[in-house]
């Protein structure tokens, strides 16, 4: 009884100071674990998203109210841009485009004739002025040539009463000289009224040459040119009586001279009435000078007569243009009917495939009512709908993956051609979630291979791309948090050691970071249940 009252104590005692024993026996004793490496290398981030196949679409309706009667296209044919796809019913634009066409004739005919009556009109009143321009001009000239012959009239006339009076005097003188004798100074008069009498013979001469010169030219009549040379003949005859005068005043006069000599004046004093006479011609001269300003004046209103025919040409000048107007305003109605008989034709907006028909022959279309809709596979798309968390790695110009259950195993090469610029809501995966929608062209896939993304299907994007070329890496799984704080367990000396670390970027396996440790620690990954700090551990094998 002794035994069994003291030995159960005992063992119990034992047993417990073998539990301490095998207790601090085993916290001493290292610990197996695998450990990592903190590294140096470039950060890659992969990222994923959901996104739909889109493509160039349209929904095509009938631009105007109207009963379809004719459907040109089936599902899935290939349209042409502009190709007509069905026909509403057109008669009263039929009848509405016939009458604008012949509207449009007629003004066309209009305006033609009018164009003709205008084109005569200027052509008539161009060839009136031109005459009548001409008429004036010739006028004024017979005018002036009037004004210069009356001119010359006079001239000669005076030219011709004066040698007459001359002639009047020198034989008067003559006459006197012989009758009374020879003096000295009757000599001297002599003398000088032969020179006188040789003065006015000579001008007398030249006026009739420059008369026959001025008849040559057209310039002087023939009877301008009678009365020079009556003048000149009449001066010379009066210079031979001078001659004798002087002649016989020196030598004293005879009866038959003195005979002579009376003579003489009675034929001058003919001459003079006959110069006299010859002043009537002036008076001719004028009634002509008078005749052709009058034919001058004539010509001058006639040409204003005509120059007022000019305001029946602008008349017709307006009777054009409201014909051109009238064709304008036909040719409009013509594009109007033509455009509302357009109306009455659905078209394609563009090439593509018809990928729905929503219309059969019977039924009512309406600007509001789809008849078609219209893809162009040649232009397709994915619009991924990216984790605003996400989105860090996405990178403009940068290559993805597109998969699809259709074709399962199978990926498409893609390429970032837009990055949305918003961030909107995402509320049928989580509350309060955001995405960003990034546009993915296929420019690189062949034809047959783009024509297999049909418009509509759901994809799933992956990629990835560097986000820094430097950072420190570690193994994801070294990583641990407790009460918000996080930290790796440090290998050095042997033994295990907390170290608290601030984390950036994570990968699907690495993890970056930002402080806490240096290129080449080693950190623990596996192993770390019931680690504490300071635990001596030996490294099982290296994992990166």
């Amino acid at each position: 009884m002794t035994v069994r009252r003291f030995g159960i104590p005992m063992a119990i005692v034992i047993g417990l100071a073998a539990l301490t024993i095998w207790r601090v026996v085993a916290v001493n004793a290292p610990l197996e674990v695998v450990v990592g490496r903190a590294e140096v290398e470039p950060l890659v981030l992969e990222w994923s998203a959901v996104g739909y196949v889109e493509s160039i679409s349209a929904s095509v309706t009938s631009p105007g109210m109207g009963r379809i009667i004719r459907v040109l296209v089936e599902e899935g044919a290939k349209v042409r841009r502009g190709q007509t796809l069905a026909i509403l019913q057109s008669a009263i634009e039929d009848a509405g485009l016939t009458g604008a066409a012949a509207n449009a004739r007629v003004a066309e005919a209009q305006e033609a004739s009018a164009s003709s009556l205008l084109a005569e009109a200027v052509v008539g009143q161009a060839s009136r002025e031109r005459r009548a321009r001409d008429e004036v001009i010739s006028a004024r000239m017979r005018e002036e040539q009037a004004l210069l012959s009356l001119a010359r009239s006079r001239e000669t006339a005076r030219a011709a009463v004066a040698a007459a009076a001359a002639e009047i005097d020198a034989a008067t003188a003559s006459l006197r000289d012989l009758q009374e004798g020879g003096r000295p100074e009757e000599i001297a008069r002599a003398d000088a009224a032969l020179r006188e009498a040789e003065a006015s013979s000579a001008r007398a001469e030249t006026d009739y040459r420059r008369a026959l010169e001025l008849e040559h030219a057209g310039a002087a009549s023939k009877r301008d040119v009678d009365l020079a040379r009556e003048a000149d003949l009449r001066l010379k005859a009066a210079l031979e009586a001078a001659r004798e005068t002087a002649s016989l005043v020196r030598k004293g006069a005879r009866r038959d001279q003195i005979a002579a000599a009376q003579a003489r004046v009675r034929v001058a004093e003919a001459h003079a009435a006959a110069a006299k006479a010859d002043a009537r011609a002036v008076r001719m001269d004028e009634r002509r000078r008078d005749e052709a300003a009058s034919a001058r004046r004539a010509a001058e209103a006639a040409l204003q007569e005509v120059q007022a025919g000019r305001h029946r040409v602008d008349a017709l000048r307006q009777d054009r243009d409201a014909a051109r107007a009238r064709v304008v305003q036909g040719r409009a109605g013509v594009a109007q009917s033509q455009a509302v008989r357009a109306d009455r034709r659905v078209v394609a907006p563009f090439d593509g495939i018809v990928g729905r028909r929503y219309a059969d022959p019977g039924d009512m279309a309406s600007p509001q009512t789809p008849l078609f809709s219209i893809v162009d596979p040649d232009h397709i798309w994915v619009m991924a709908e990216v984790d605003e968390q996400d989105l860090a790695p996405v990178r403009m110009g940068g290559y993805v993956s597109v998969e699809t259950p259709t074709y399962a195993g199978r990926e498409f090469a893609g390429r970032i051609e837009r990055i949305g610029q918003e961030a909107i809501p995402q509320t049928e995966v989580r509350t309060g979630a955001r995405i960003v929608r990034v546009r993915i062209s296929f420019d690189d896939l062949r034809a047959e291979e783009r024509s297999m993304l049909k418009p509509g299907m759901e994809v799933h994007v992956t990629g990835s791309s560097v986000v820094r070329r430097r950072a420190l890496l570690i193994p994801g799984d070294g990583v641990l948090t407790d009460h918000g704080r996080t930290y790796v367990w440090l290998v050095s000396g042997g033994r295990a050691h907390k170290r608290i670390v601030e984390t950036g970027q994570e990968s699907a396996e690495r993890t970056e970071i930002v402080r806490g440790l240096k290129p080449g620690d080693a950190i623990i990954l596996s192993g770390k249940d019931g680690m504490t700090d300071g635990r001596p551990v030996r490294t099982r094998r290296e994992r990166r």
